[in-house]
């Protein structure tokens, strides 16, 4: 059984599984109206406001959360404050010990507090009174993350289910965030080193110089990277698309079973892999000391900078190159698709 096929049978069980837990959803809304007499307001969710000072110094921050957004914000008066907009039934706790601000939830709440109707959502947001800390490490199911440009950590880690990162923070090593169906928006930032991986969620990564590898993953979600400097990239997609657009790297290696690969502006000094099942590869203004690209039944179509050998070949498509007889190799393999690839200011020739 192919990736496509099971690709397509995941998707099936999903929207199964979707449909018993919206049914189960409304039998247990129903039973709990019932426990209530019908009455709504009882089913509402009350929220308040508490702030907690830190009195004490630290160097690293430990956030674990269930549905609260995060927010870290620069203080203005230099002192630390942790504000929680919360459900009375799920409190945060706050301690500074062992040079590390820890927040965690108590969760106090019964099935029946799970079924309600509500416009608020809580919110966690850390005031902090220096511009760098050592380690981030931040665990919450549905609320999104905000980390701003004006902080620099040394690492950041982000786990996470359905909700959306969104970072800014310089970071001197390691970025690694992980989430399931959420979104995740990094631009203007430096690194060490960055993995991003989301199962339907996209991915954007904008504006980055990262000294090690980038090492990106997307399920089915879409992928955009640009204006990227980096050592090696890695960027995997499923069914979703890959987009890079003026980036430099030594070696790339970008691989979808359905998704279409473009690339724009991208140079690096070693190899560059681009594999598709399905998908199309396009390549606009690209370099690399050598190529390989393969797709099944996806185009393969593009302008390169310098000369290269071609060795293009296709079972039922055409097949146009330049006869080059200098210059890295370019090996592109395509069963039923088509080949364009061109050389700028090198004529093409058909074939087959």
């Amino acid at each position: 059984m192919n990736k496509t096929v099971k690709n397509w049978l995941l998707a099936a069980t999903v929207m199964i599984i979707i449909g018993i837990l919206i049914i189960g959803g409304m039998l247990l809304y129903t039973s709990a109206m019932a426990l209530s007499f019908w009455d709504y307001t009882k089913l509402g969710v009350k929220y308040s406001t508490e702030v907690y000072g830190v009195a004490g110094d630290f160097n690293n921050i430990s956030i674990d959360t269930n549905i609260a957004a995060v927010e870290l914000r620069q203080s203005e008066d230099g002192k630390c404050r942790v504000e929680c907009y919360e459900d009375e039934k799920v409190r945060h706790i706050i301690d500074d010990r062992d040079d590390t601000l820890t927040i965690t939830t108590e969760d106090d709440r019964k099935w029946y507090d799970f079924i309600y109707i509500s416009l608020s959502s809580p919110k966690i947001t850390v005031y902090l009174p220096k511009n760098e800390y050592k380690i981030l490490d931040i665990i919450t199911s549905t609320g999104a993350v905000y980390i701003p440009k004006s902080f620099t950590f040394e690492s950041i880690t982000i786990e996470g289910d359905t909700g959306a990162v969104n970072c800014s923070a310089n970071v001197k090593e390691s970025v690694d965030i992980e989430l399931d169906t959420g979104a995740l928006t990094i631009k203007d930032v430096s690194a060490g080193s960055m993995r991003l991986k989301t199962d339907t969620g996209s991915i954007k990564l904008g504006s980055a110089d990262v000294a090690g590898n980038i090492d990106v993953k997307a399920t089915t979600g879409y992928i955009s990277l640009e204006n990227i400097t980096c050592k090696d990239m890695k960027a995997e997609a499923d069914t979703g698309r890959v987009e890079l657009v003026n980036v430099t790297c030594a070696g790339l290696h970008s691989e979808t079973d359905t998704g279409d690969i473009a690339l724009k502006n991208v140079v690096g000094s070693g190899k560059f892999e681009l594999i598709s099942d399905t998908g199309d590869i396009f390549l606009d203004g690209c370099d690399a000391a050598e190529l390989y690209i393969d797709t099944d039944t996806g185009d393969v179509t593009g302008e390169l900078l310098t000369d290269k050998i071609f060795f293009a070949g296709s079972d039922t498509g055409h097949v146009s190159v330049p006869k080059s007889m200098t210059g890295g190799r370019c090996e592109i393999i395509t069963d039923t698709g088509s080949v364009d690839m061109g050389v700028r200011g090198v004529e093409s020739h058909r074939l087959s």
